[in-house]
């Protein structure tokens, strides 16, 4: 079976309405494509790696599929300890590049396999078939799991969106019931409303332009180390820079505060901080590397560094 480009949703502000939607939740994990042929399983991510082999827990779709020859979409999930879908959990599984470490990291962190829709079923492509047939389809060959379960799917997109902003969640993705599979984004059929987000993090560095902090590098504490989840100079503000002058000679360190493995591929001089000074920042959702997209500084905070943990505050 030919690789298929999974169809993405488009981000927008907006929730659509109307009888010709239907809503999901939007998963904060890992897509996940799985191809079953002739009852063998292959996992690979939306960029085409293949990633069989470091989510063993999902073989069992095999037994659990009533079929030998099938393409699924999905989103590969791990959830904290209050049943919470977490990204950087899921990151940590998608970055195991060991296989001797694949057993470890399943247990510690273990990945639920959340589908919505099926592309090939028995050598014939469903792609431009609806999806409302396409969905009948799955729910007919699947038999659900603790860890292979199905995304439900809402009416009421507004209802749906309120229920995520109550947990706390991404977001919703709405998809019109009649569309067909098309790759990429070049369509208008499915779209994404993502809730406004904010974070506490820590300042562990600075960049500086003409002498004045151009941005700030920021991390938040996973299993105590000082994780890099991006660089923000969005909502500075010249009361900001000031204290920043001021604190650099004071706070600063030869050695970088982060965790090195998240800098990979950071580059730039910069003036490393000890992590002491915190800041709150806004940001819409995570890149595939776990960083913060254009994340805006909202203000400095009087936390403590420790409790800059990675916990979300939706608004």
């Amino acid at each position: 079976m030919d690789w298929i480009q999974p169809m993405e949703p488009i981000l927008i502000s907006d929730i659509v309405t109307g009888r010709n939607w239907i809503h999901e939740i939007k998963w904060d994990g890992i897509r996940g494509l799985s191809y079953i042929e002739n009852g063998r399983l292959r996992v690979y991510t939306k960029r085409g790696n293949e990633r069989t082999a470091f989510y063993p827990e999902l073989s069992e779709i095999t037994e659990l599929i009533d079929t030998a020859n099938a393409i699924l979409d999905g989103e590969i999930v791990v959830f904290d300890d209050s049943g919470n879908p977490s990204f950087y959990s899921s990151l940590i599984r998608e970055r195991v590049r060991d296989i001797r470490k694949v057993r470890y990291y399943s247990q510690m962190y273990p990945a639920k396999y959340i589908l919505f829709d099926i592309l090939h079923l028995n050598g014939r492509s469903l792609t431009r078939l609806p999806l409302f047939e396409r969905k009948m389809l799955l729910e007919s060959i699947v038999t659900k799991s603790d860890t292979i379960t199905l995304t439900d799917p809402f009416d009421q997109g507004e209802d749906l969106y309120s229920l995520m902003k109550s947990k706390n969640w991404e977001g919703i993705v709405s998809k019109q019931k009649e569309s067909r599979y098309i790759s990429g984004k070049a369509h208008n059929l499915w779209f994404k409303t993502k809730l406004s987000r904010k974070m506490l993090t820590v300042v562990g560095g600075i960049q500086w332009k003409d002498n004045i902090p151009n941005s700030l590098l920021i991390g938040v504490y996973r299993s105590a180390s000082l994780t890099f989840v991006g660089k923000a100079s969005l909502g500075l503000n010249q009361e900001q820079l000031h204290i920043l002058k001021e604190q650099a000679s004071s706070l600063s360190q030869e050695e970088s505060p982060f965790e090195r493995e998240s800098l990979s591929g950071i580059k730039g001089n910069f003036t490393w901080l000890t992590p002491l000074l915190t800041c709150w920042v806004h940001f819409m959702e995570y890149t595939g590397d776990g960083h913060l997209r254009h994340p805006k500084i909202l203000g400095f905070g009087t936390a403590k560094p420790s409790e800059a943990n990675g916990k979300e505050y939706v608004e």
